[in-house]
């Protein structure tokens, strides 16, 4: 398996190294121009993009150690998505795909958990997962944060605990929020359309010598996109949002609060002798406090923190698991809190050399919700709340005038009342051997704790209810005896440009995983299945890349173009506690993504975007459910979005834009699109519209 290995790696060194040959050559005769700006602008004009998530300071994304994208507000502004995870889509190595309550997110992996939990959130660089689930907080729900307020999304692809710690297992999400001197006015935006959607968001931002502030918020109701959800149940779901931020000198504050609100479902699973039903409401609401500092102590010298504080009140996950087992199990209850501080300073007395020392304090708590979770026994005492410190240093090295840089780094988490310590390092080096020509390579390692549903979900899994009487058909199995999960990735990645007009980016990678955590079904001889979250015995390999093309032949059509190919296998022959080996579930091999923007023509602008994805498989626990005996395949797939636009010639106080209308279609070919295989209706819509006013002031 290492000669195989060391193979693949000698291929793709091969391969960069041609590729420089062939494209570096003709590049370098001429001084490069900047494409378009339009996500991941450039490596080499001089609109590059600045990226914060890759290392914790501020640096051009062609310096960038490892395999990044930038989406910025521009390409928000005249892409055809309506939420984070539909931009998100377009991303080569990332993988988006409705679960039965909420879009959940993979970078160069398979989907084995609903939740996200393996991709790591940040809001302006301060984590936001879940500590319950260790996902998106917001489950369910359309989206995560208010495209409104973002100044950018960075993407991180591979391992960053040597940054982050825990959930950094697959990559790092970042949502770099916008300021009031971003905005200096404001804007409103009205819009509505299929699946009973209404919204109606606002955001106002100003600067002065003493400061700036931002303030915006969202009113939005509407369903969510699958079929049980609105043929069977016709639920409908409400929220609101609210974001504000101040800053001053090098102080800045934010406050993030969402609620929503869901209706409920019954009987979604038409082979159940009775009614498997939720509880009548499923709501919630997140609270997201955070505080940043950064001064320049002297010119070698700087310190920056981040001190966070997020709390959850809401419905459990039994709220739709098992209603009927407990009545409280309908009430919405305290969900704990996350405290986290992160104190940084940055040092620079050596000649090129950027140093970065850390430490994190991070205290946890799961709340009030210990009635669904295992209860202390003589052998097992649950751990619902622990304190944990991590200390991490990062180095920048910077050669032959920055023309090669090294960067060096590792993080140790401190053993807690539930695991050892942890230790994870970093190597990566970036070289530009000309102006249009960037390489780059790197190793790292991460890891994951699991979280407490997996160590202590006690409730049932599925039950039947007529009513009077209601039993489980399979429950949740606590495993207090989880371990953490352990990724390593090597990875390889080459950027040219090809003319003024385009740019060509290559990405390889190969990542091995170990005690990867899935969900065993295990029939007893007597009672209902349990289900086990679980260390899985053997050992995987995945391996793959993207390729990206970014051409701009004028200045009003842009085009994007990326391939994503990834393959898996297990090493070994090992199987979990149900008799089966690693499922690299909803992992498509091949995905493509095809995106084109066009405009201004007569103040028209419009987009055209399209998504292939190949056939994935699903989870094969739900074969006895469909009658399907052998290995379920989903379907391969075409999704086609749309927006035009029209900016009327209106201006309204000091804006240069001050009026615009649009008209959004989804999945325009009306695709009969299944991403997640359920013995329930899990069909997405197909053909749907909206229109949108915004007005900017």
């Amino acid at each position: 398996m290492m000669q195989r290995t060391w193979s693949w790696i000698g291929e793709c060194l091969s391969l960069n190294l041609a590729l420089v040959v062939l494209l570096s050559l003709p590049a370098a005769s001429s001084q490069a121009q900047a494409p378009s700006q339009l996500g991941e602008v450039t490596l080499f004009g001089e609109e590059e993009f600045t990226i914060q998530a890759a290392t914790k300071t501020e640096l051009p994304i062609s310096k960038a150690p490892g395999s990044v994208t930038v989406i910025s507000a521009q390409q928000i502004r005249e892409s055809g998505s309506r939420t984070i995870p539909e931009l998100l889509r377009m991303v080569g190595g990332v993988n988006v795909r409705w679960n039965p309550m909420v879009q959940s997110l993979d970078i160069r992996s398979f989907g084995q958990n609903p939740f996200t939990s393996r991709v790591l959130l940040l809001i302006d660089g301060v984590p936001y997962n879940s500590w319950n689930k260790g996902g998106f907080p917001q489950h369910p729900g359309f989206d995560f944060f208010m495209m409104q307020n973002i100044k950018r999304l960075e993407i991180v692809r591979g391992p960053g605990s040597a940054l982050y710690g825990e959930n950094a297992y697959w990559g790092v999400v970042n949502i770099v929020t916008l300021s009031g001197e971003d905005l200096q006015g404001g804007k409103v935006e009205f819009s509505g359309g299929d699946l009973l959607d209404q919204s109606v968001s606002a955001v106002y931002g100003q600067s002065s010598d003493k400061g700036s502030f931002l303030v915006s918020g969202r009113l939005q109701r509407g369903q969510l996109p699958l079929g049980f959800w609105i043929e069977d149940n016709d639920s409908e779901i409400e929220g609101s949002d609210i974001f504000v931020k101040a800053k001053r000198g090098g102080f800045e504050a934010s406050y993030y609060r969402h609620e929503d609100e869901l209706d409920g479902f019954s009987n979604p699973l038409g082979f159940v002798p009775g009614a498997f039903r939720s509880a009548d409401k499923i709501k919630q609401t997140v609270d997201i406090l955070a505080f940043k500092t950064s001064h320049e102590l002297r010119q070698d010298l700087t310190f920056s923190s981040d001190i966070s504080y997020a709390q959850r009140e809401g419905s459990r996950c039994s709220s739709c698991h098992a209603a009927p087992q407990n009545e409280a199990f309908s009430d919405t209850v305290d969900h704990g809190f996350q405290l986290i501080g992160d104190f940084r300073l940055g040092l620079r007395m050596l000649p090129s050399h950027d140093i970065l020392i850390g430490l994190e304090a991070r205290r946890v708590d799961a709340g009030d919700h210990e009635d669904q979770l295992l209860q202390p026994t003589s052998t097992v005492n649950p751990v619902l709340a622990y304190t944990k410190v991590a200390a991490y240093v990062q180095d920048q090295i910077s050669l032959a005038q920055d023309r090669f840089r090294i960067t060096l780094g590792a993080r140790l988490d401190g053993s807690n009342d539930l695991f050892d310590s942890a230790l994870s390092p970093r190597i990566a080096a970036v070289y530009t051997p000309s102006d249009s020509v960037v390489l780059r390579g790197g190793w790292s390692s991460a890891f994951r704790f699991p979280n407490f549903n997996e160590l202590y979900q006690d409730s049932w899994f599925l039950s039947a209810d007529n009513g009077s009487f209601a039993f489980p058909l399979s429950v949740f199995a606590p495993n207090a005896d989880l371990q953490p999960e352990e990724i390593r990735t090597f990875d390889l990645g080459a950027e040219f440009s090809l003319s003024p007009q385009a740019s060509l980016k290559i990405d390889l990678f190969q990542s091995k995983v170990k005690d990867f955590v899935v969900l065993a079904f295990v029939s007893p001889p007597v009672g209902p299945t349990q289900v086990i979250s679980e260390n899985h015995p053997g050992e995987a390999t995945i391996r793959g890349g993207e390729l990206e093309l970014r051409w701009q032949p004028s200045r009003q059509f842009s085009t994007l173009f990326n391939w994503s190919y990834q393959e898996n296998e297990q090493d070994d022959t090992r199987v979990d506690s149900s008799g089966k080996a690693f499922e690299f579930v909803y992992s498509p091999e091949n995905k493509f993504n095809l995106a084109t923007y066009f405009g201004p023509f007569g103040g028209f602008r419009g987009t055209i975007e399209a998504e292939w994805r190949d056939e994935r498989e699903g989870p094969s626990a739900w074969n006895f459910a469909t009658g399907n005996q052998s290995t379920a395949i989903l379907d391969s797939y075409t999704l086609v979005n749309a927006r035009l636009s029209w900016d009327a010639p209106v201006r309204i106080g000091g804006s240069d834009e001050g009026l615009r209308f649009s008209v959004y279609g989804k999945n325009l070919l009306d695709e009969e699109i299944e991403e997640t295989f359920l013995p329930i209706d899990t069909e997405l819509p197909g053909a749907t519209y909206y229109g949108a006013i915004e007005i900017r002031y």
